[in-house]
């Protein structure tokens, strides 16, 4: 497990072996507490755990014009 930033964001990454082990508390916490995770496997990213409100926000903006999709 590995710690950055995203913006202002905390960022962990995962291996998909930990997230399985800890994947009902990752869903929570990226609900309740805004936490983001980036799913590794074989030591390379594959997916992001983002909370759904932001992943949302992401998608109105990028329909609306107002970010890259």
């Amino acid at each position: 497990m590995t710690v950055g930033t995203l913006g202002p964001v905390s960022t962990e990454r995962l291996a998909t072996n930990e997230l399985r082990a800890q994947l009902g508390r990752r869903i929570d916490n990226a609900h309740f507490k805004g936490e983001h995770v980036i799913v590794d496997k074989n030591g390379e990213p594959r997916a992001v755990l983002v909370p759904y409100d932001w992943w949302q926000d992401k998608q109105d903006q990028a329909s609306a014009g107002l970010t890259p999709p």
